[in-house]
C-alpha cells in the first residue's frame, strides 16, 4: 500500500501537468482510473484516453491489470481494451481479465507503467502489435494509419 501512495505522489511530481490525471475508483487505492493526454505530434493529439488499473492486494509481488476504456485505433491496443506493452526486455501483456498470468516478480512501478503508456501513444510498436491489420498499416502506410488513428481520436477521445 505504501508503494502505491508513493507512486501517486511521484507521478504527480514527475509528469508534466495535463499529461496524466489519476482518480481512485470508489476511494480504493488499488483501483485507479487514469486519463492520459494524447501526445503532441501524434495522431492521438488532443484526445483523452482512459484506462483502469487494478493493483492486487499483494502488489508489488504480483503485477497490476490494465484495461483501456477508450476505443482507440492503435496497433498495441485491441477492441477489448487489452494493452500490449514492451517493458524492459520482456513483452508484457497486461490483460483486463482475471486470468492474467504473472508477469514478473519484479515491481512495475506505477510511474513506469504510465510512462510506458504515454510512450506507446507517441511511438506504437507494430512488431509487438495486438491488432494485425493496424500493425500492417502502420508499417506499410503510416499516413493512412495516422488518418484512422486521428479519426478515432476525434470520435471517441474528446
Amino acid at each position: 500500500m505504501e508503494e502505491l501512495k508513493a507512486d501517486l505522489k511521484l507521478i504527480d511530481a514527475e509528469l508534466p501537468k495535463g499529461t496524466c490525471e489519476i482518480e481512485l475508483v470508489d476511494s480504493d487505492l488499488f483501483h485507479w482510473e487514469v486519463a492520459l493526454a494524447g501526445p503532441i505530434g501524434s495522431p492521438y493529439k488532443g484526445g483523452t484516453f482512459r484506462f483502469q488499473i487494478w493493483y492486487p492486494i499483494d502488489y508489488p509481488k504480483k503485477p497490476p491489470r490494465l484495461k483501456c476504456l477508450t476505443p482507440v485505433y492503435h496497433c498495441n491496443i485491441d477492441a477489448k481494451g487489452t494493452v500490449c506493452l514492451d517493458l524492459t526486455d520482456d513483452l508484457l501483456r497486461l490483460k483486463p481479465s482475471d486470468d492474467t498470468e504473472e508477469l514478473s516478480s519484479t515491481r512495475i512501478s506505477a510511474l513506469c507503467l504510465v510512462q510506458a503508456l504515454l510512450s506507446l501513444f507517441a511511438a506504437p510498436v507494430p512488431e509487438d502489435g495486438l491488432v494485425a491489420e493496424a500493425s500492417k498499416l502502420y508499417i506499410c502506410d503510416r499516413q493512412e494509419y495516422n488518418r484512422r488513428a486521428h479519426e478515432w481520436t476525434m470520435k471517441h477521445a474528446f
